[in-house]
């Protein structure tokens, strides 16, 4: 998109709105407590949701390699019973982790058809989880996305991209039982002309808006982002880019305006039939205004390796570093480092055996006059083990485990929890 936020009041100045947006102070109170934030001057804390920046302008295939690989309708019922030790992530010095059986029937449903030079695709997702213990935590989850390929005069292309999702919002950065229901959109547009030797323009343009319950409206955020780019293609060096891409996130309940530039070199390739690379190299600067953020310039990168030593076995290795424009941790935006490892070993012609590691570092970036954090910092990181047996060429059996464990630099919401999950799941 165009580049995973406003107005335009000081967050000292929310006064008698945010008071009716928050509800009584009790309430928010009890809020603030979950969280672990102190809150300075006004009951608003300055804390927002998750939007990714620093998605490559090139995807992996690049534009203009997209088609229909199973044209109609395929529709996939599944079923999880998970068991999961630690369900609000909490941290054993605040509360005894609260753990429960989660049983989850969901649907999934896409539909791929050419139509003439153009290609449409809608997938669904609708679900419900079911806790058989603290079955007041129960919810449903939807998502629906729509895109597709519009091909004018056989040299250029328009990929529009539209998302609706709603769904139960993470523990891991609430660490309580308080709920919270998200609504999430996407409406993007991607243009360009592709080549298969020589150069090429590339544009996009992207609408994200997150929004939360009453009781978290202050993480409200609308992002909007416009990039463009010249890529160059050649068989032998494989496809590359120069690009710039700019964001702006609008968080109106705290009044803060976060701006995002980002300008770089991203480049794939099939080096041989065993290795695939993709590189994302940039210069990222973000800065606030409406809150005095300390401003972050430095660089940032996207970089996936893939490698196949044998035709059975896979290994991917991933790093990056991005701006998450908002988190339930306070910040005016959070700088976060990734680097994950995964293989895939398909040891039987049904059998597949999955492992993966992930690392993971962040550092908030706040206004201590409006809303402090107790921690500026956290590392997390997440093991998982999974096997997927093939019962034929419909039906496929599933059994997952994973740990995962944070902390933070203050050691205040520090968790770990583990997980393991039985599935089932037939394709019509």
């Amino acid at each position: 998109m165009f580049g995973r936020p406003p107005a335009r009041r000081s967050m000292l100045r929310c006064g008698k709105e945010n008071a009716r947006l928050l509800g009584n102070a009790t309430l928010f109170g009890v809020v603030a407590q979950t969280l672990g934030v102190t809150v300075l001057a006004m009951p608003n804390p300055a804390v927002a949701q998750t939007e990714r920046l620093g998605v490559p302008l090139i995807p992996i295939p690049l534009l203009g390699t997209s088609g229909v690989n199973q044209p109609g309708l395929s529709v996939t019922p599944t079923a999880e019973v998970a068991y999961d030790d630690n369900i609000f992530r909490t941290s054993d010095d605040r509360a005894a982790p609260v753990d429960d059986i989660i049983v989850t029937p969901a649907l999934r449903a896409s539909y791929q058809r050419q139509l003439g030079q153009n290609d449409l695709r809608v997938d669904g997702d609708l679900g419900y989880s079911f806790y058989t213990q603290n079955t007041d935590r129960s919810r449903v989850r939807a998502d629906i996305r729509g895109s597709g390929t519009i091909r004018i005069a056989g040299i250029c292309q328009i990929q529009p991209d539209l998302r609706l999702t709603r769904q139960q919002a993470d523990y891991g950065d609430i660490n309580g039982p308080i709920d919270n229901f998200q609504t999430f959109s996407t409406l993007a547009v991607k243009a360009s002309c592709p080549r298969a030797v020589g150069f090429f323009p590339l544009a996009e343009l992207s609408r994200r808006t997150t929004r939360n319950d009453t009781l978290f409206n202050f993480a409200d955020q609308t992002l909007v982002s416009a990039a463009g780019g010249i890529g160059y293609a050649r068989p032998s060096l494989g496809q590359a880019a120069l690009f710039y891409r700019y964001s702006r996130a609008d968080r109106p309940t705290i009044g803060v305006v976060n701006r995002i530039d980002e300008a770089g070199v991203t480049f794939n390739r099939a080096v041989v039939s065993r290795v695939e690379m993709s590189v994302d190299l940039h210069y990222l600067q973000a800065s606030s205004k409406g809150a005095n953020v300390r401003p972050y310039r430095g660089a940032g990168w996207d970089i996936d390796l893939v490698f196949r030593p044998i035709p059975r076995i896979l290994f991917k290795g991933e790093a990056g570093r991005r701006i998450v424009n908002d988190s339930l941790v306070p910040a005016g935006f959070t700088v976060q480092t990734d680097y994950a490892l995964s293989t895939e070993w398909r040891f039987a012609e049904r059998t597949l055996l999955r492992g993966g590691a992930v690392l993971g570092r962040r550092q908030f970036r706040g206004d201590p006059l409006v809303i402090a954090a107790p921690f500026s910092s956290d590392r997390f990181s997440s093991l998982t083990l999974g096997l997927t047996r093939a019962m034929g060429e419909r039906l496929n059996l599933t059994l997952d485990a994973q740990r995962t464990s944070r902390r933070t630099n203050t050691g205040l919401n520090n968790y770990d929890a583990d997980r393991v999950a039985a599935g089932v799941s037939y394709r019509f």
